[in-house]
């Protein structure tokens, strides 16, 4: 491992106030590389336009990678879509697009196949103050977009995002996100609780009620949900009334969630939002999550459960002595964990690939170390790995199948 960066200069780099949550803006410190700087070998060319950032990753019923992103577009903002053909991307999709979109580097829009081979959406709008804003929903069958409609239903202008969203036998989905209701309206963090929320929904769309699975969460760090045969596991950053935020996960089992259980605690204290959630992947009731914590050096950690996330490994640190975080996790077909995540280069960032028996992380791509770059996904594909990033530039995304 390399030296850890000091303490302050971590917290300054890492930490946004309240509500930086709602900030939209690119970061204007970033220090860009050259358009087109190289990758590992296995990239491929997506079909995005100038401006596309954002990119998330998702498997189909039938095992056929899903990509989607957010672009400008003539209308103000789009989410695309675009299907893996076995040789690259497809001409993307336009799964919504309209002028009030709230677009940002941490809290993204997506997409999620659905097990009837329809498609859900999510795009977030801007509300009636910089703080509020809310999630909306697209299904998409028969090739056809249906109409948008509100899954926050609470009515109250507040912030509701950083969703994660899984699918379900039945062919509907279960949805986490961050809800800011209990919050004062329109006045940011300090008015309130942030809290974690589920509901589902069917195959038709309707809505199956809503649970809250945290009444005081971390306020902007983005949460994960996946599925096991026994149920559900959610993961997120965690807010104790000490200001301890280390990452908790809640599952969903015989129809009731439990509740939140910190698996591996970091004991990080920190009185701000470090945009900088856990990421979670399954594969049976092998659940794998790796996470972010700086409680006195920056550190990327990895935990393993074989039994739907009701006990953990221990961990394992996986990054190179400064990690910026920002990370993702798959587990290949052969068992292998793959794990993403920035690692701060000099005045740069590396996006970086560590499968399970590596030696060292395997280097990616350079990109900006700001808030520009985003959150890089890494999708499992048979034994490979597919990553994808934003590249601020090239001024676009890109992703790279990789077989280490």
């Amino acid at each position: 491992m390399c030296s850890s960066l000091p303490r302050w200069v971590l917290l300054a780099a890492l930490v946004l106030p309240f509500g930086a949550c709602a900030d939209s803006d690119p970061d204007p410190a970033a220090v860009l590389p050259e358009a087109g700087t190289p990758v590992a070998d296995g990239e491929v060319a997506v079909p995005a336009g100038s401006g596309a950032s954002a990119p998330r990753l998702a498997l189909d019923a039938d095992g056929v990678p899903v990509l989607s992103w957010t672009q400008p577009d003539a209308n103000g903002h789009a989410l695309l879509v675009a299907r893996w053909t076995g040789t690259g991307w497809s001409v993307p999709d336009t799964a919504d697009t309209g002028p009030d979109r709230f677009v940002n580097w941490a809290d993204t829009p997506g997409a999620v196949p659905l097990a009837d081979g329809r498609m859900l959406a999510h795009v977030l709008t801007r509300g009636s103050s910089a703080h509020a804003y809310d999630a909306q929903l697209r299904f998409l069958a028969d090739s056809t977009w249906g109409e948008a409609g509100l899954w926050n239903t609470d009515g109250i202008a507040a912030e509701h995002g950083f969703v994660s969203a899984v699918p379900l036998a039945d062919g509907g989905a279960g949805v986490v996100w961050l809800d800011g209701r209990n919050q004062a309206a329109g006045s940011g963090h300090h008015a309130g609780n942030m809290t974690l929320r589920y509901a589902e929904f069917a195959s038709d769309g309707g809505r199956r009620g809503e649970t809250e699975l945290d009444a005081r969460t971390c306020d902007c760090c983005p949460t994960a949900l996946v599925a096991t045969p026994s149920g559900m596991v959610a993961a997120y950053r965690d807010r104790s009334a000490g200001e301890i935020r280390d990452v908790a996960v809640v599952r969903l089992v015989d129809g009731a969630w439990t509740k939140p259980t910190i698996p591996h605690a970091d004991g990080w204290q920190i009185d701000g939002c470090p945009v900088n959630g856990p990421a979670l992947a399954a594969r049976g009731e092998r659940v794998a999550m790796a996470w972010f914590a700086a409680p006195d050096s920056a550190l990327v950690r990895l935990s393993v459960s074989e039994d739907g996330g009701a006990t953990w490994d221990e961990p394992i640190r996986l990054d190179d002595g400064a990690p910026i975080g920002r990370v993702g996790v798959a587990i290949l077909d052969d068992g292998r964990v793959a794990t993403t995540w920035l690692e701060r280069v000099g005045d740069m960032a590396e996006v970086r690939l560590h499968v399970s028996g590596m030696a060292t992380s395997q280097p990616v791509a350079t990109v900006a170390s700001g808030r520009a770059s985003g959150i890089p996904r890494v999708l499992a594909w048979g034994d490979r790995a597919l990553v994808a990033w934003t590249d601020p530039g090239a001024g676009s995304i890109r992703t790279a199948l990789l077989s280490p």
